[in-house]
């Protein structure tokens, strides 16, 4: 059941404002004068909601005002459900020219679009961007559109005739001049006001629009409503696979868009001329034919100020102990013949932790006027299950997961009196296609664009959030206009460096961010960054013995031989180091001596020549010898720690703003194709 509102609607004889609504059956017209709708808008049906809102909730023979607040109730749907059988072409999957075992299953899409409600968005609310239906500040109410425009600026469904429109003849040796008349009938959205907004009409920009979906494959070899019609399987008759028994295949998806507008739009319908041939990409189908054209304007305003503020902080250093390692086998082993008879070595690293950080500050109202797209709910729900088959209520969903879009400015231009959209059929096909520009230059001024400005013969612009075509003064009220030729697409941070002519994404700079995408919610937090770099110093050094005083009785040592990147020298060093890629020692000044353990009972070797000495622990194996006294490698500061400060303090999942501007569809086609 789709229940719509409105209320407070008078009538008079000369000019009528007609609501069309249902509130407890009563129907009402607000009074206009004949004299100031003339003035402002032309002849016309006005038509002006108020007090207005609608919302999708399943059938029941009455509804209450709980009901109207409990979301669980949005179950009332649209369906669209393919019908007709599968074509030879889509059920011969393996393309032998017959169905038969060898052929996969061909499903079908079944959608059902649930809780459909377009309310008035309420920003004072913080959980108002997952709300699909706009509440008052005590979630009591319905937030009602209070006024879908004004009395000047309402609703227009009206019929006129524009002359001298150019056909579709194409030039010759000369330019071609060959012009007719288009009576049209258009639905006209509100103006889009330029400056001060007139506060009646206030909430026809700051518009929610809320539903859910489910959509199935269904099994086209089952009728609607068995129970098996969203099982299909591998090949024809059966279902399942070892991987999904039963092939269950649903995706459930929110969508909320919170603080849009649609005032600029507009709709024509009219019969197209003639003159299209049969060249120059031209078709005869093109003549005196059902024609429509439209202005299709969503815009959550002007984002050049959308802005969150981004710091970066100089980052930090971390130094952590250093860690004694020890190795079952001698670094650098000796060879077989080697005559050590000594063979000392220690083994120390360190980590260096260098922390970047900064801060980020979402915009003021970010999440006012942002487009929703999710589909986590917050538990879980059988994959076959919808209340449209199966009763039950409407699901809950994560209220920060999902796509989150944000100031979305969609201004679409879909043709034109002189380059119409054209509705066609070839008796089993549906086609939908914006003709093709004809090669006439009286065409080409009106559509074209001169960015420089220098021949204002070309009357071409593009439709944004800043113009549309050429503005115009009813009743003294400067709008809009609407004649625009080229589309534009905008996200997030976007502004115009040229009085509105073309658009540009902000990139950000040192203190301020971008927004516009991002994959989850974007709130102000610290982000943070760690860098580590290792450093392993070793250090060895070996000496052989033999036999020498009386007889040989004694024992008698070589020199110390230290270790060195490319051999052994008589010199004491501070021994091999060995850093990863990039190390910045910060902060790292250290030469005190290393003595890790206390000194074992055993024997000292003295260093004959540099004057240090050794201590090897009595009966313990020489991996475990440790060096006394001895020097390690000084480690330098690196001087600039800045080298790893944050480029931005961003989120990593805000991908920033974008546009699409300027476009013209110079010609397109689109063909429904049956399974």
């Amino acid at each position: 059941m789709a229940i719509l509102h409105m209320d407070s609607f008078q009538k008079t004889v000369l000019a009528s404002l007609i609501g069309l609504c249902v509130s407890q059956s009563v129907f009402a017209l607000q009074e206009i004068s004949d004299e100031g709708l003339s003035q402002a808008i032309g002849e016309g049906i006005a038509l002006l909601p108020e007090n207005t809102y609608m919302i999708f909730q399943g059938e029941k023979a009455t509804t209450t005002q709980a009901d109207l607040l409990n979301r669980q109730l949005d179950t009332g749907y649209i369906n669209y459900l393919p019908i007709g059988p599968l074509s030879l072409t889509a059920a011969d999957t393996n393309k032998n020219g017959s169905i038969d075992s060898g052929d996969r299953a061909v499903g079908k899409a079944d959608l059902f679009l649930y809780g459909l409600a377009v309310t008035a968005s309420n920003s004072s609310r913080a959980n108002n961007h997952n709300e699909r239906v706009g509440l008052n500040n005590d979630g009591n109410a319905i937030n009602a559109i209070r006024s879908w425009g004004t009395a000047s600026n309402p609703w227009i469904l009206k019929v006129l005739t524009e002359s001298n429109v150019p056909t579709f003849t194409p030039d010759g040796g000369a330019p071609n001049t060959d012009t007719g008349d288009i009576t049209y009938l258009a639905l006209e959205a509100p103006l889009y006001e330029v400056g001060t907004r007139d506060i009646a009409g206030i909430d026809a920009y700051n518009l929610k629009l809320g539903l859910w979906a489910d959509a199935f494959v269904r099994n086209p070899n089952k009728v609607d409503g068995a129970v098996d019609q969203f099982h299909y399987g591998n090949n024809v008759g059966l279902i399942g696979t070892s991987v999904d028994a039963n092939r269950a295949n649903r995706l459930r998806l929110q969508g909320v868009w919170n603080g849009f507008s649609l005032n600029g739009s507009h709709l024509k319908i009219f019969q197209t001329l003639d003159g299209a041939g049969t060249t120059g990409g031209l078709s005869p189908f093109y003549n005196n034919t059902l024609g429509v054209s439209g202005v299709f304007r969503f815009n959550s305003g002007d984002g050049a100020d959308l802005k969150a503020g981004s710091v970066t902080n100089t980052p930090t250093s971390t130094v952590e102990p250093w860690v004694n390692r020890y190795s079952t086998q001698y670094t650098g082993a000796p060879s077989n013949n080697s005559p050590s008879s000594d063979w000392l070595y220690r083994i120390r690293s360190q980590t260096t932790k260098i922390t970047a950080t900064g801060q980020w500050t979402a915009p003021t109202g970010l999440n006012d006027r942002v487009l929703r797209l999710s589909t986590r709910e917050t538990s879980d729900t059988n994959n076959l299950t919808t209340p449209a088959i199966h009763g039950g209520n409407a699901p809950t969903f994560n209220g920060n997961e999902g796509l989150f879009i944000y100031n979305l400015n969609t201004n679409l231009v879909l043709g034109n009196l002189y380059q119409p959209v054209i509705l066609g059929s070839d008796g089993k096909n549906f086609s939908l296609e914006v003709a093709r520009i004809p090669n006439k230059e009286s065409i080409y001024k009106q559509i074209y664009t001169d960015y420089t400005g220098l021949d204002p013969s070309y009357k071409g612009s593009t439709c944004n959030i800043y113009q549309c075509g050429n503005n115009v003064t009813l009743g003294g009220k400067t709008y809009q206009g609407s004649n625009a030729t080229h589309s534009s697409i905008s996200i997030g941070t976007v502004y115009s460096d040229d009085g509105g002519k073309t658009l540009q994404a902000f990139k950000g700079n040192s203190t301020q961010d971008a927004v516009g995408i991002s994959f989850g919610s974007l709130s102000s937090g610290t982000v943070s960054k760690d860098y580590h770099f290792y450093q392993l110093q070793n250090q060895e050094r070996r000496a052989g013995s033999y036999s020498c005083g009386f007889l040989n009785l004694s024992t008698c040592y070589d020199t110390w031989q230290y270790r060195t990147a490319t051999g052994w020298t008589g010199n004491a060093g501070s021994g091999l180091r060995f850093d990863s890629r990039g190390a910045n020692w910060a902060n790292i000044s250290s030469t005190s001596y290393y003595n890790p353990t206390v000194n074992n009972t055993g024997y000292t070797l003295v260093d004959a020549g540099n004057g240090t000495q050794f201590t090897v622990p009595n009966q313990t194996p020489l991996p475990d010898a440790l060096y006394n006294n001895g020097r390690w490698h000084t480690t330098t500061p690196n001087a600039d720690i800045n080298t790893y400060r944050l480029n931005t303090a961003s989120p990593t999942n805000n991908m920033g703003s974008a546009v699409i501007d300027g476009v013209l569809i110079q010609h397109l086609k689109i063909t429904t194709t049956g399974l």
